[in-house]
């Protein structure tokens, strides 16, 4: 705070002060008065000495704040965007192990479809199997009978050829 004594008016007033002492102090020949003139004068040069350090002073302050504050701003952003950077990083982690739950989801339904298919396909294998066995027991069975009645058809040749050689087995 400014000391009211080192205010403008007051360096004219010590400077006015001055000068009608010096003046006084010359034409009456009183050196202290005279002397006191010049103190007066050299307290209104020192006042505005200190006013402009003063002012200056309060320039450089001003100039020292607006840099704080620019480093306090730009010290903001860079942890704003540090922060963003890392919330994109995040999005796209969280993207990444989306898409890649979606392709293990995808996989595993796409070997469930092959293991499915896979059964399919041995169980129509089986079925064809089944069917095939089916017929050739069928076959078998039909070319027993075949047989069978031949076998009989043969006996009842043989027996008619000789029927005391069939009596014989039975």
């Amino acid at each position: 705070m400014s000391n009211p004594d080192t205010g403008v008016g007051s360096g004219l007033a010590d400077r006015l002060k001055g000068t009608a002492k010096q003046v006084a102090g010359t034409l009456t020949g009183n050196e202290d008065l005279k002397r006191e003139g010049e103190l007066h004068h050299d307290k209104a040069e020192a006042a505005a000495e200190a006013a402009k350090l003063q002012a200056e002073a309060e320039r450089e302050q001003d100039k020292a704040d607006l840099v704080a504050r620019e480093k306090e701003v730009e010290a903001e952003r860079q942890r704003l965007a540090a922060e963003a950077a890392a919330d994109a990083r995040e999005q796209q982690i969280e993207r990444e192990r989306l898409v890649e739950e979606r392709r293990v989801e995808a996989e595993a339904q796409r070997r469930e479809a092959a293991a499915d298919q896979q059964a399919q396909a041995q169980q129509e294998a089986l079925n064809r199997q089944e069917k095939q066995a089916g017929i050739e027991r069928a076959k078998a069975e039909q070319d027993a009978a075949e047989l069978a009645a031949q076998a009989r058809d043969a006996e009842q040749a043989a027996e008619a050829l000789d029927p005391d050689t069939m009596e014989a087995h039975s």
